[in-house]
């Protein structure tokens, strides 16, 4: 049996409320009933594969259809107990590390950070749309922030290669998550949450290449130098 058949996608507030694999140890899926029109209800007893810890999940998906295929397209989601602010929403996943606004959100520039968050905040209340036109605008605001002015956003990502801010590689795929944008804010075509979700990962893989990492590259270095003059002073104190 595929993994996605024994697995499922839920926020552990254990985990600092991030997205974990959780193993199906039991479910079931009944007829109910919402404004007078039925839907599957999925019931779902999960188990974290990260701390282990247990939970109650409940969902639901149209019908008809067959209801004991739990992989249809699945609405809301309630997770018991509940990871508190962010029950089935998406945690930015620079947040996902900590789980406050800290050290590593202020490494990201204001406007950067502002364009992600209000993406996912967008996907998170189902406008999907909007959140098409974030991805681009957070790409916008990163170009922007490096003094990319000039030129279509393809110009821009290339540049941002050219100057070796990204690998050529990351510079193919943002331009993947581009076309994201260019057709939800130019043809009005609404996106699927897994390619909103897809073009985030790609974002926030830009935000840590381009800001973050090179911040804890340099406190690496700084500790490790630190470290050196500590044991040249230890010999000198010797000698």
């Amino acid at each position: 049996m595929a993994e996605e058949d024994t697995t499922k996608w839920v926020t552990c507030a254990r985990c600092g409320h991030a997205n974990r694999r959780h193993r199906i140890l039991y479910e079931k899926t009944v007829l109910a009933l919402e404004d007078d029109d039925p839907v599957n209800e999925h019931h779902r007893l999960l188990e974290c594969m990260g701390c282990e810890s247990i939970k109650y999940v409940v969902s639901r998906s149209d019908w008809p259809g067959d209801h004991l295929i739990w992989k249809a397209q699945e609405t809301d989601l309630k997770v018991y107990p509940d990871a508190p602010g962010s029950n089935q929403d998406r945690l930015p996943a620079i947040l996902q590390v900590q789980a406050t606004d800290n050290e590593e959100n202020s490494l990201t520039p204001v406007p950067v950070w502002k364009m992600y968050k209000e993406t996912i905040d967008a996907l998170n209340a189902n406008i999907r749309t909007l959140a098409g036109g974030g991805l681009r605008a957070t790409v916008e605001a990163i170009c922007l922030d490096n003094h990319i002015t000039q030129g279509t956003l393809e110009n821009k990502i290339d540049e941002l290669a050219e100057r070796k801010l990204l690998t050529t590689g990351q510079a193919q795929l943002l331009h993947e998550e581009r076309y994201i944008g260019n057709a939800a804010l130019h043809e009005l075509e609404t996106p699927s949450t897994q390619d909103i979700e897809d073009g985030l990962g790609i974002v926030e893989g830009l935000i840590n290449t381009i800001y973050i990492l090179p911040s804890k590259a340099t406190k690496l270095k700084k500790r490790r130098e630190a470290k050196r003059e500590l044991e040249r002073n230890a010999k000198s104190t010797k000698s």
